[in-house]
Formats: C-alpha cells, sequence, structure tokens
C-alpha cells in the first residue's frame, strides 16, 4: 500500500504546467450540489447521497436504490446550474445512475469593433450522465460513467463525450477511491481547433469515527500534474553582481499541499449536519494579500425533514462573492408500499 501512494504522489513530478484555463466545457467542472461543494467534491464518502454517486460512479450502491436529487447553484452574476439526478438497481448489473445538468451562463451584449451595439446573445452547457456502479467481493466497488455535452455559445455549437472511472475500496467506516474523470474528446468543434478536455485524476480518503458521529474527508487533486502554481505577480529581484532577473518559485511543500483539500460533516442527532471545508488551491489562486478573508472556505447544513433531506451551502471563492448552493434529496420508495 505504502508503494502505491508513493507513486500517485510523485507521478506528477514529471508533468509541469497549471490546469486553469486549458480546457473546454466548464460544466464538467461545476460542482451541482450542496454537500458536494462544500465537501469539496469528496470521492470516497460511502453513503446513501446519490450526488456523490454521480460525481463518482463507482460510489453507486444499494443505498442510494430510488433516490433523486434536485440541485440548483446561484453563482456569480446571472450564471446558475440547475440539476437531477436519479438511481435505482439493474438486476444483477449493479446501481443504475442518470443525472442532467443544465449551465446558464446569462446573458451577453454583442458589439462590432466600433463598439456598436448590435443586441445581445446567451450562452449555454448542457451534460447528460450515465452511469454504473458494481460492488465486488465483500469491499471493492467499480464504477463508469458516459457523459455527453451540448454546448451552445453565441452562433457557436459544439458536441462532446466523456468517460468517468473509478474504483472504491470501503470498509466498515474507512473508504479510499481512486477516480479518473473527463476522459473524452470533442465529436464537433466551435470553429476548427478541438479543444482538450478537462482531465483530471484524483485520489480520496474518508474516515467516519466510530465514537464521534463525525465524518473526515481528504482529497489529493490533479494526480496528473505536479505544478499547480500560478504567480500573476511573481517576486523578482536583481543579482548585485550579474544584474541578472531572480524570479523566486514555490517550494516543494507549496507545491504539494495546494493538491490537497480537507472537509468535515458533524451530525448531531438525526435531523440535523454541520460540514465544513478548506481548499488551499483555491485560496491560492483567489486570495487578496491585502485582505485575505475566508476565501478557499467552504460551509453548510443539512436538515432532514420527514423523508426529504434539505441541502444549503456555501464556497467563498472571491471576496467579492461566494455561489450558494441548494439541494433536496430523497428516497422514491418511502412513498409507496413494497408488495
Amino acid at each position: 500500500m505504502r508503494k502505491i501512494l508513493f507513486l500517485l504522489f510523485m507521478i506528477p513530478a514529471c508533468v509541469l504546467a497549471q490546469t486553469g484555463g486549458e480546457a473546454t466545457y466548464q460544466i464538467l467542472q461545476f460542482q451541482s450540489a450542496s454537500r458536494v461543494a462544500v465537501l469539496n467534491n469528496p470521492i470516497a464518502v460511502w453513503d446513501h447521497d446519490v450526488n456523490l454517486g454521480i460525481h463518482n460512479p463507482s460510489l453507486l450502491n444499494p443505498k442510494m436504490h430510488h433516490g433523486v436529487g434536485l440541485n440548483f447553484v446561484d453563482y456569480f452574476a446571472d450564471i446558475n446550474l440547475v440539476s437531477v439526478a436519479h438511481a435505482f438497481p439493474i438486476k444483477e448489473l449493479g446501481t443504475f445512475g442518470f443525472s442532467l445538468q443544465s449551465l446558464n451562463l446569462g446573458t451577453f451584449t454583442e458589439t462590432n469593433s466600433q463598439a456598436q451595439t448590435l443586441g445581445t446573445f446567451t450562452a449555454d452547457e448542457q451534460l447528460m450522465s450515465v452511469s454504473l456502479g458494481k460492488q465486488l467481493f465483500d469491499n471493492w466497488s467499480l464504477g463508469a460513467s458516459i457523459k455527453l455535452v451540448l454546448s451552445n455559445l453565441e452562433s457557436y455549437q459544439s458536441v462532446g463525450l466523456a468517460t468517468d472511472l473509478g474504483a472504491t475500496y470501503y470498509k466498515n467506516r474507512f473508504a479510499v477511491s481512486i477516480l479518473t474523470k473527463n476522459v473524452g474528446r470533442q465529436i464537433s468543434t466551435y470553429a476548427t481547433e478541438k479543444e482538450p478536455l478537462p482531465f483530471e485524476l484524483k485520489l480520496g480518503v474518508s474516515k467516519k469515527l466510530e465514537h464521534i458521529p463525525f465524518l473526515f474527508s481528504i482529497g489529493y487533486n490533479h494526480i496528473e500534474t505536479w505544478d499547480l502554481t500560478y504567480d500573476y505577480n511573481p517576486d523578482i529581484s536583481i543579482d548585485p553582481l550579474t544584474g541578472e532577473e531572480n524570479i523566486s518559485s514555490s517550494s516543494f511543500t507549496q507545491k504539494l499541499l495546494l493538491h490537497f483539500d480537507i472537509a468535515g460533516e458533524l451530525s448531531i442527532g438525526k435531523f440535523l449536519q454541520l460540514r465544513a471545508g478548506y481548499n488551499p488551491q483555491r485560496r491560492y489562486e483567489l486570495k487578496v494579500d491585502s485582505f485575505l478573508g475566508m476565501v478557499g472556505f467552504s460551509w453548510g447544513l443539512g436538515i432532514k425533514v420527514s423523508h426529504f433531506y434539505i441541502n444549503y451551502g456555501r464556497a467563498t471563492y472571491h471576496l467579492t462573492g461566494s455561489p450558494n448552493y441548494f439541494s433536496i434529496k430523497t428516497n422514491l420508495s418511502k412513498f409507496y408500499k413494497k408488495k
């Protein structure tokens, strides 16, 4: 096990590039559900939340059978996202998951080269995913998702196809997962040039404490890319002897920490859950040095009312605003009697 973990941490050392702005289809990177957003997209939480199974198909399990999740994200400006997720069993095949997401990027003003207003246009992206999770042996689960993306940017359209592959080991209150996201390509392009999809390789671990109703989750993101740093205003010094410019670079420890995120969830009785998370990469990229604030932190809560779970979350991306996440989930089997 130690050798495997060592390899996972060292593989990205051979790749020296950050990830932002290099791929198309932003909807593939959006976190659509409240609990998922606050816990920093956990890929190793083994429970009944159908939204987790959509983000990592290897988490689809019998506890999610007939589960339904409805989600809404109030993002920046007039950008918003709505989604629905559903899971149900398919005989001996495993647990089937289905999800629809719609990302509305808002209305834009169309102008010409002389800055004359010509009208307005819209932009949006749609995502449909079909997933299957299968439990193997006693403690292993494998899963796969196929995702179809439809993107409309003004008069330009593009269609893409992506695949997620995941594996999860779970035992008692412990779970560890590895997930390969967005392996695919554009089927049709906006113009002539094909753009890459936001590929990512992730590792996640979660642990539910035995004597305290607390869930701890930690993720290691972008295994495929070692250097996630981005210095838009680098610290430059002049060598007094040679006159050459010296640009300071981040240390090994700083680069390593940008890959991690942590989160926790405290259950108070059967009807209330409190959640919080921290994303170092988000804080590093979006903070303002003069006032750090809560950039990179997220928080939320969940309330159970009858057969419904109502969740709210807020993730601080920047001092100027924070997206709000709303989710409602239930289990359809609670509304009909078994024969």
